[in-house]
């Protein structure tokens, strides 16, 4: 009997693995976001099983829900596996001359960066001609509240979520790292109003970034446009022009998105 048990949970989890493949597999650059009932109908399985186990994979992060239309696209996790997740890469393809503009007329490192986990991650970057030194890479993640990356696409989140972020430790990495909440809380109100930010030493010293938000078509702040680079790179008489030039691009690349203001 312990035998046939053993070989009915081993069929049982191979199983599972197969149907938890063939969802991910489901998602693609022109279908990236799917919902219960089209992944059953697709893969022919019961809602039922397939809500249990989207709900495993978003529990894992292999898939995230949007609050809006609480359908599912992939998640960044899969980042940790030692690959990029080439759909969400996809989305922002088209993107890329839009960075590589940004970055070599300001010599910065030109990204866009994503939330995933209380947490940013560099989704693409594109490099300037000139050699640059660096503090990021693609795939990696990073604190949200000492990096202005990270504070772009958190100061548009609900309260809930903000609020959950500052409850936890918030690490020291220089001594211009806020970590007082209540500062921090002062400081994602204010990036709201402008709809921009700008963090000077407070990751690495010696390294400034500047970031705004990107919109997707329902109007959600879903990532951020940054430029990240060593601070005596630029003169504080060009922020101004930085951060209307970043404005401009997320503004395209929003509308690449397809969201477009009224």
């Amino acid at each position: 009997m312990l035998i046939l048990k053993h070989l009915l949970d081993e069929k049982y989890f191979v199983a599972s693995v197969k149907n938890a493949m063939q969802i991910l597999k489901l998602f693609t650059p022109k279908q990236n976001e799917l919902g219960i009932t089209e992944i059953a109908e697709k893969l022919q399985l019961s809602k039922s099983t397939v809500h249990r186990y989207v709900k495993e994979l978003v529990k894992e992060g292999f898939l995230v829900q949007s609050k809006k239309s609480e359908r599912y696209s992939l998640g960044l996790a899969l980042l940790s596996l030692g690959g990029v997740v080439q759909a969400q890469k996809e989305i922002y393809i088209d993107a890329k001359p839009i960075l590589s503009k940004l970055a070599n007329r300001f010599h910065l490192p030109a990204h866009i960066c994503v939330m995933e986990h209380g947490q940013v991650v560099y989704l693409i970057r594109e490099m300037a001609s000139q050699p640059i030194k660096l503090v990021t890479k693609s795939g990696r993640y990073n604190d949200l509240h000492c990096t202005a990356e990270g504070l772009a696409i958190l100061a548009f989140k609900n309260e809930k979520i903000i609020e959950n972020i500052l409850a936890q430790p918030l690490k020291e990495y220089t001594n211009y790292t806020i970590t007082d909440p209540a500062v921090l809380r002062e400081q994602i109100l204010k990036i709201h109003y402008d709809q921009y930010a700008i963090t000077k030493d407070t990751y690495a010293r010696g390294f400034i970034s500047f970031a705004v938000p990107i919109q997707d078509y329902t109007g959600d702040v879903i990532s951020s446009l940054a430029l990240i680079g060593e601070s005596n790179k630029v003169e504080e008489n060009q922020y101004d022009e930085i951060i209307k030039e970043l404005k401009k691009g997320a503004k395209a690349i929003s509308e690449l998105l397809g969201y477009y203001e009224q």
